[in-house]
């Protein structure tokens, strides 16, 4: 006669260990890859914002409204006038100012690290004028 036992299906413990294994490996992989798109994410958003800036600056530089230095709550900044080093003899109309742009010190920040700024080359617009060409 045969047997009428019901077979049962079930999971080894080895089985659900390696599932396990499994899940966390893909759950720590999606997590790294939040982590990298939220960095992204905000140097995308940063980038924006200095170029923002940069053009907001610019206009304020060519209208004439811009001080030579100043501050901001955000940045800071001066001017000055760049004179193409290495040539002497430039003609007339070829100078532009030069606006460099300090990001804020910030209190954490240790004392000798290095601020980055960015220089922006603006025309002088007021010796261009006065060309006849």
């Amino acid at each position: 006669m045969m047997s009428l036992r019901k077979r049962t299906v079930a999971f080894t413990l080895v089985e659900v260990m390696v599932a396990v294994a499994v899940l966390g490996l893909s759950a720590a992989g999606s997590l790294r890859l939040f982590a990298l798109s939220a960095r992204s994410l905000e140097a995308v958003r940063s980038g924006r914002e200095n170029l923002d800036l940069s053009r907001t600056l610019w206009i304020r530089a060519v209208a004439g409204d811009l001080d030579e230095r100043g501050r901001n709550e955000e940045y800071e900044w001066e001017t000055g006038r760049f004179d193409f080093p290495g040539q002497n003899d430039v003609p007339e109309g070829f100078f532009c100012k030069t606006l460099i742009v300090y990001p804020k010190r910030s209190t954490s920040r240790l004392q000798g690290e290095k601020r980055e700024k960015v220089v922006i080359y603006i025309p002088d617009f007021k010796i261009k004028k006065g060309r006849t060409q």
